[in-house]
C-alpha cells in the first residue's frame, strides 16, 4: 500500500483515544458545589486541593458554587461548601462590582483564586470592618469576575 493511503482506522485512532481520555478526565472532576457544576468547590479553593495539574493554586480561574453565608459589604460575602456547611470554614469572595446577594442565595462564582492580606485588599475594594476578615488572613479567596445569583442547586 502506498504511504499516502493510510487505512481510515489509522486516522480515526488518535480521535478515539482523545474522546476516551477527556471522557475520564472529566469523570474524575468532583461535583461537590451547590450548582451541580464539575470541577472546583469551596474547600478546593481553601485548601488548593486537586491532583497533578488539576491542583488549585493562586493565579488559577475557578468556578465555584454554593450558599451565601454571611455578607460582609458590598463587595464581599462568604461562601459555604455544599458538603462542609454545618463545620467547614468559609470561603471569603470580594467583587468589584456590587454583588447584590443576600444571605442564603446560592450563586456561581466565576474569579482568580489569591491570597487574602486585608491591607492589600482595603486599597482597591469597600470591605469594611477590618475584624469580619481576621479569618481570612493569608488564606485562598477569590476575586470574582462574575457572580450569577441563583445558581441552580444540585438535585440528587
Amino acid at each position: 500500500m502506498p504511504i499516502d493511503q493510510v487505512s481510515p482506522w489509522r486516522r480515526a485512532l488518535p480521535a478515539a483515544a482523545l474522546a476516551a481520555a477527556s471522557i475520564l478526565v472529566l469523570g474524575a472532576c468532583g461535583d461537590d458545589s451547590a450548582g451541580g457544576e464539575q470541577g472546583a468547590d469551596v474547600e478546593d479553593v481553601q485548601e488548593g486541593e486537586g491532583e497533578g495539574d488539576n491542583a488549585i493554586d493562586v493565579g488559577d480561574k475557578v468556578t465555584v458554587s454554593a450558599e451565601v453565608e454571611d455578607v460582609l459589604s458590598n463587595e464581599s460575602f462568604r461562601l459555604e461548601g455544599a458538603e462542609d456547611w454545618i463545620d467547614g470554614d468559609p470561603l471569603l469572595v470580594i467583587s468589584a462590582e456590587r454583588s447584590d446577594v443576600e444571605e442564603g442565595d446560592v450563586v456561581r462564582v466565576t474569579g482568580i483564586v489569591r491570597d487574602f492580606d486585608y491591607t492589600t485588599y482595603s486599597e482597591d475594594y469597600e470591605l469594611g470592618d477590618e475584624g469580619a476578615y481576621d479569618d481570612f488572613e493569608n488564606r485562598h479567596f477569590i476575586v470574582a469576575d462574575k457572580i450569577r445569583q441563583n445558581a441552580s442547586p444540585e438535585t440528587g
